[in-house]
């Protein structure tokens, strides 16, 4: 800080005193102004200086400070990935073991020179020395052969075996129908059900009577059914014709205590006059005002309305009609049936 002033003074070779008094001028000066800077920097507390780099590394710190870290969640990639799986095999046979083959030597880290891949050495990839590491080998996975003709035994069970011919026949006659051979039947009994409904004689009567009966009950087929069907039709109300008689005590017999319900005897009667004797009310259009007429010709048509059901309608229906309108009905209801002749 002095030399400045020192080597002015020399050099110009002026006299001393003058030279030696400006010189002791500059080092007070000197003096002041470092004694001013010293005294700054003890208020401002500043301490070394920090280099660029240091400065650099500071701020980067401070800018990741204040980066918020994301929150750690579940990657599904890494549930669905397969765990790492380590396989060790034990290599059966003497201390010597077979190598790749080849003199290099890679480099060591340890005192100790190794040959990893030598010709004598174990068989994997070591990095040679005393601190070498040794690696998996690639021999192939033996599978033994029992296992294996498990395996195609067990594959082979789920083969679907193809269908015999007896087998085949089945499906296609449990789709199609099953034969069944022809017997004939020529006695009474068995002609009786697919007789003519022709009233020529006795038997002809007869027949018409099942056969109408056949009809009413919704039993067209001749042939024999179980009790559960005749005991359904007749809780439906549509009423059941029997084979024969044995066939009505077996289905009393699976009824158990429930006796049937019959036929009222007016109702009998007026089934045999309408299908036997041919007696029947002709459907005219009733006349007009003929509201008793009218209600009968309704519950005619009404299945659910047995004879005793219209009646006793038709009683409750003149109760409360008015005197003209009954008159009207009662010359309707004077008028004689028609008759139709049997066929």
């Amino acid at each position: 800080m002095y030399k400045w002033h020192v080597h002015s003074a020399i050099g110009r070779g002026r006299p001393l005193a003058s030279d030696f008094a400006k010189v002791a001028d500059g080092i007070a000066a000197s003096l002041r102004q470092f004694s001013l800077s010293a005294s700054r920097s003890a208020e401002d507390k500043d301490g070394p200086r920090i280099s660029r780099s240091q400065k650099s590394a500071e701020a980067f710190k401070e800018v990741s400070a204040l980066a918020p870290t994301p929150a750690r969640g579940i990657d599904a990639r890494s549930l669905a990935a397969k765990p790492p799986t380590f396989s060790i095999r034990r290599v059966d046979g003497g201390t010597s073991f077979q190598g790749r083959g080849g003199g290099f030597t890679p480099r060591s880290r340890g005192t100790l020179q190794g040959s990893a891949r030598g010709g004598a050495g174990m068989r994997g990839r070591g990095r040679g020395g005393a601190r070498g590491r040794g690696a998996r080998g690639r021999g192939k996975a033996r599978t033994p052969q029992k296992k294996a003709a498990k395996e195609k035994t067990d594959d082979d069970a789920f083969l679907e075996e193809p269908y015999s011919e007896e087998e085949l026949a089945y499906l296609e006659m449990s789709d199609g129908g099953f034969p069944k051979d022809y017997i004939p039947e020529t006695s009474a009994e068995s002609l009786a059900k697919y007789g003519p409904a022709v009233m020529s004689s006795p038997r002809g009567i007869h027949e018409s009577v099942v056969h109408r009966m056949m009809i009413a009950t919704d039993n067209k087929d001749p042939s024999f059914e179980h009790a559960s069907i005749h005991l359904a039709r007749m809780e439906e109300g549509l009423g059941t014709l029997f084979e024969d008689g044995e066939q009505k005590a077996l289905t009393e017999k699976f009824q158990g205590s429930r006796k049937f319900m019959s036929l009222p005897e007016r109702s009998r009667n007026a089934i045999m006059q309408q299908w036997v004797a041919g007696h029947y009310r002709p459907p005219g259009t009733p006349m007009k005002g003929d509201v008793v007429r009218l209600a009968r010709q309704m519950t005619r048509r009404n299945e659910t309305y047995l004879p005793e059901d219209a009646d006793r309608f038709e009683r409750k229906l003149t109760s409360i009609l008015p005197p003209q309108m009954l008159a009207n009905s009662r010359k309707a209801a004077s008028k004689p049936l028609a008759t139709k002749s049997p066929l």
